[in-house]
């Protein structure tokens, strides 16, 4: 099933400046960029195939490269957007490291949110390719902790007690399989007056590969602000 704004799925607006009214487009440059990244580890090409195609390459960079503005646009959306449905990311951080889908360098995970639950669950769906190989065959601990941190970041802001990363624990249970659709899972244990308590899991075809808990700051919007006003400042934008 495509996911939102690939071609042949659903489509999101998202109010961003360096997004809004190219969400396809961009999604779908984006997704390019990926599967470049993902042929390039992984392609056996000659030696003279691979100089011609490495010039192709840089030949497009050296033309997006032309098209990058002197002063940057900022990278997140506004801090407490309305959206419709539950508070996931891909509409407010379109260019996050872990699932931000107008980013190539990011992690292929899919948020999702049960607010049926009781607490609500945050769902990080992701299949790693070799890009994202650790040992043989098996999905880098790093990318691992890289999906935990932003489906606990999704679980805090269903509960309304958004915040920074404070402490990110992640036992590895068992191996995590490369080319094998990978569920992460967290949900709020505890909200506290300064901070928010995260506990999760990551399973393979039902099976536990990795364990989690966070410790999340507690910042209300105006916090949230004053730190997004901070960031635009030392960009100069």
């Amino acid at each position: 099933m495509a996911h939102i704004n690939q071609p042949g799925g659903p489509f999101q607006a998202i109010e961003h400046p360096a997004v809004s009214g190219r969400e396809r487009e961009l999604r779908s440059l984006a997704d390019g960029v990926r599967r470049l990244v993902a042929a390039t580890v992984a392609h056996v090409a000659t030696p003279a195939e691979t100089a011609a195609l490495a010039a192709e390459v840089q030949g497009l960079a050296d033309r997006l490269e032309g098209l990058v503005p002197a002063e940057p646009l900022p990278r997140f959306g506004t801090v407490d957007p309305q959206f419709d449905g539950p508070p996931v990311t891909h509409k407010r951080a379109p260019f996050d490291l872990v699932t931000g889908i107008c980013n190539p360098a990011a992690l292929p995970v899919e948020m999702v949110v049960d607010t049926e639950a009781d607490p609500p669950v945050s769902r990080g769906r992701a299949v790693f390719s070799t890009v994202y190989e650790g040992p043989p065959g098996c999905v880098h601990g790093a990318a691992i902790a890289g999906a935990f941190d932003m489906v606990f970041t999704s679980a805090c802001s269903v509960a309304g007690a958004s915040g920074p990363t404070m402490m990110l624990s992640v036992r590895y249970v068992a191996p995590t399989l490369l080319q094998t659709e990978t569920v992460f899972e967290g949900w709020v244990e505890k909200v506290g007056p300064k901070t928010t308590r995260v506990k999760g899991c990551a399973r393979q075809g039902g099976h536990v590969t990795a364990e989690a808990e966070g410790v999340f700051r507690r910042l209300d919007l105006e916090a949230m602000r004053k730190l997004s006003q901070q960031a635009a400042e030392r960009r100069g934008v």
